[in-house]
């Protein structure tokens, strides 16, 4: 009964086909608005004889809903945490860096920091460039 109910579904929501590639992207596949249309077909089609009862709906709509939130706290905090690197990666310009670079260590002054297309940062110590997870020790420069 519930493949029958989401095939009705899926075929009188415009909003389902056009979206269906948009949302398997970002792996969101059901949106609130579909979780209440699954629902009110789920009422219509009932068996009258056996009705759901109004507390399971309350708790299926309160359950979407923590769900839907937690996922915009999710996303949230990742765009936290990756400006959070960013940050803490500038803040290695112009220090002294002790680096583990393959089991050897290489210090130097930091010239630059800088972030590639694919989001990844690095520093640049003496013309190389390195990963700020390598950094063992950070220190002022010598005046």
């Amino acid at each position: 009964m519930i493949g029958a109910i989401a095939a009705a579904t899926s075929s009188d929501n415009p909003r389902s086909s056009s979206l269906n590639k948009q949302e398997e992207s970002n792996g969101s596949y059901m949106q609130m608005e579909d979780f209440l249309q699954l629902l009110t077909s789920q009422i219509s089609n009932q068996d009258p004889l056996e009705p759901m009862k109004d507390t399971e709906f309350i708790s299926q709509m309160a359950n979407i809903a923590s769900l839907e939130q937690m996922q915009q706290f999710t996303k949230g905090f990742e765009s936290f945490a990756s400006s959070q690197k960013d940050m803490v990666a500038q803040a290695y310009l112009g220090r002294m860096v002790t680096i583990n670079n393959q089991g050897n260590d290489v210090e130097g002054l930091v010239d630059s920091v800088e972030k590639s297309a694919d989001g990844s940062i690095t520093i640049q110590v003496g013309g190389d460039s390195y990963f700020p997870k390598d950094i063992t020790r950070v220190s002022l420069p010598n005046q």
